[in-house]
């Protein structure tokens, strides 16, 4: 094969191979350099320009719209009171008009066209939603207490677990690091939403937690009900509505059973630790066919309501409970502390 004109171009012509190679010139690959504009490379880093165009003018627009709604609070004092809307009001303690400083016992009053800010000491801020009324109870350096006596509040507070509380009628919300936003009537009836971290509703010897991406509803009398994800289909709030009514009815126990699914994890967790003996071995056998609970967290141990058991379960649990804010929104929260 040393010298077959095929492998060795060297070697003496072979006829029948030139013949075949003049007839199969016209079709041979010739490298044409592709213009500068036309080079895949370009056309992708012009995508990819467009693309990272596109991302920081929505950073620099949250940024500056975020510094907008920054600018009457970004340098409050501790528990001074700001106008975002109309003309809120601020009482002291005795309910004779403050100068715009909240002070222990004093509140934070907005009608149906004004809205405000308040810097919580040094740890956040709390946005008063219009027809609402805020009271400081503790501004104490073991911990801040507010009371939302109505209205709507969305706070973005950064300090140590338990440390920000806010009380209701109905529940006493206990800030573990977030953003929320908690509504409420006079009797207690309203909800929480966590949009970052978590928050520990409790009454009694009720707790609740709500962690991002969930919320749960306060009722005058009962406290608070189950919490569910944001996301949850409307047949899985009706369930839930119809067990934070009545949670001695079997019935609304199996339309919660019925309507959960892997997403709503959280709201059987809870509901097996809030049903009747009689309800829980079903509220088990459901939760168990979703998310099996670990080798040590045994049925027996379960259905006699053992905390350890259950708060081991808990711990493999939580991760799917999570649901955090887009990239967009985190930067926005952030940027608003």
């Amino acid at each position: 094969m040393a010298d077959d004109y095929l492998w060795d171009p060297t070697a003496a012509p072979d006829p029948e191979i030139e013949r075949l190679e003049a007839l199969l010139r016209p079709a041979a690959y010739r490298a044409t350099p592709l213009r500068a504009a036309e080079t895949p490379t370009r056309r992708r880093s012009i995508r990819i320009g467009a693309w990272a165009a596109l991302a920081a003018a929505t950073v620099v627009a949250a940024a500056g719209l975020s510094l907008a709604g920054r600018s009457r609070a970004a340098h409050l004092a501790p528990w001074a009171v700001a106008a975002a809307h109309g003309t809120p009001v601020v009482r002291n303690s005795a309910g004779a008009l403050a100068s715009g400083r909240l002070e222990r016992g004093g509140v934070v009053e907005t009608d149906a066209r004004s809205s405000a800010v308040l810097a919580v000491g040094r740890i956040g801020r709390a946005e008063l939603g219009p027809d609402s009324r805020l009271r400081l109870l503790d501004d104490a350096a073991a911990e801040h207490r507010l009371a939302l006596e109505h209205g709507t509040m969305h706070a973005s507070i950064d300090a140590p677990p338990r440390y920000f509380l806010v009380q209701t009628a109905s529940a006493l919300a206990v800030d573990l690091g977030c953003v929320y936003t908690l509504s409420a009537d006079e009797r207690g009836n309203g909800l929480l939403t966590v949009e970052q971290g978590e928050v520990e509703l409790q009454m009694g010897d009720v707790n609740v937690a709500v962690l991002a991406g969930n919320a749960a509803s306060l009722r005058n009398g009962r406290g608070p009900g189950l919490p569910y994800p944001v996301s949850a289909s409307d047949r899985l709030r009706r369930a839930v509505a119809a067990f934070d009514a009545d949670p001695a009815s079997d019935a609304a126990v199996g339309q919660v059973l019925a309507a959960a699914d892997a997403h709503s994890t959280i709201t059987l967790w809870h509901l097996l630790r809030r049903a009747s003996p009689a309800a829980r071995e079903r509220v088990y056998t459901r939760l168990a066919s979703i998310a099996p609970p670990p080798p040590t967290v045994t049925r027996e141990r379960v259905l006699q309501g053992e905390s350890g058991a259950l708060q081991r379960w808990r711990t493999d649990l939580q991760s799917s409970w999570v649901v955090d804010p887009p990239w967009w929104r985190q930067l926005w929260l952030a940027m608003r502390r």
